[in-house]
């Protein structure tokens, strides 16, 4: 019987991220509520759900937003009360609290309470959204001390350093968010939490020599190591996506053939219709140049 509950629960939530990838993001939401209508006291739905009103969130109207962003934060929040010796849902509640708006519901004295609980079983946990939050409220001096703290005692936890990527990156400081991510991405990993952190250094390398419009070497190398080691993970960059990239710094850089290639596996691999439009789109730019 526990084995058909378990079934019954793991199926609508692999439909809804099928969908997802597939860019049928209402699909998607109607499989995680007909499941929560089944099982309305499973965490790992309800942080589904977070998932899948996020990605419809982002293609809302300024009209719609926050309506979305209200049932993201209460399915956030439910996730976390049936489920409080979960790190992980604590920890991206905390970062809700630290980078939504407050008129979207951001609240740093919420983010710092979840905080004080999170370091009661997770002290490293805790340290990192710490550090995350005081490098948004720009308390310069305790950060400081807080990033000493790290590069003493977490010398070899590539999750520092990429969680310091992060908030650079977060505060459009790329060039020193991009050293972040170069440490993380070098470095041995003996978990999936460190495994996904140092693959995310790597994306996120890609990113900004794009974006910095230089480094596209480095950038380019990052993400093909991307493509060639990164174990599949529901919750990492979709590699289609990561070939699409890699196809724009290729036009950046005239080589066209291989911008061809890419943009032609993409259309062939992915899911995504929105993503397909933009390759095709591309090919025939790249067909008139």
């Amino acid at each position: 019987m526990l084995q058909q509950q378990t079934s019954d629960y793991h199926k609508p939530l692999l439909l809804a991220r099928i969908a997802l990838k597939s860019d049928k993001d209402e699909v998607a939401l109607q499989h995680i509520e007909d499941a929560l209508a089944q099982h309305p006291n499973n965490p790992e739905l309800y942080f589904a759900h977070v998932e899948v009103v996020a990605k419809i969130a982002e293609q809302a109207s300024i009209f719609s937003v926050s309506g979305y962003i209200k049932k993201l934060k209460a399915s956030f929040i439910k996730a976390v009360d049936l489920a409080p010796g979960n790190t992980e849902y604590r920890t991206a509640l905390i970062k809700f609290y630290i980078n939504a708006p407050s008129m979207f519901g951001g609240d740093e004295q919420a983010a710092l309470t979840h905080i004080n609980e999170l370091e009661k079983i997770a002290p490293f946990e805790a340290f990192l959204t710490r550090l995350h939050l005081l490098g948004k409220t720009g308390e310069h001096d305790e950060f400081a001390r807080l990033i000493a703290i790290g590069q003493k005692q977490y010398a070899a936890e590539p999750r520092f350093f990429y969680t310091l990527g992060q908030v650079y990156h977060e505060l459009d400081q790329s060039e020193e968010a991009l050293r972040q991510f170069r440490k993380a991405a070098t470095m041995k990993t003996a978990t999936t939490q460190q495994e996904k952190a140092r693959n995310h250094s790597l994306v996120l390398i890609g990113v900004l020599s794009q974006q910095l419009g230089k480094h596209h070497d480095e950038g380019e190398a990052a993400l093909r190591q991307y493509l060639d080691e990164a174990s599949h993970y529901y919750d990492m960059p979709d590699k289609s996506q990561v070939k699409f990239r890699l196809a724009e710094i290729a036009i950046d850089r005239s080589k066209t053939t291989v911008a061809k290639q890419l943009l032609n596996e993409v259309i062939t691999e992915t899911l995504s219709e929105r993503l397909k439009k933009k390759a095709r789109s591309a090919l025939k730019k790249l067909a008139r140049a």
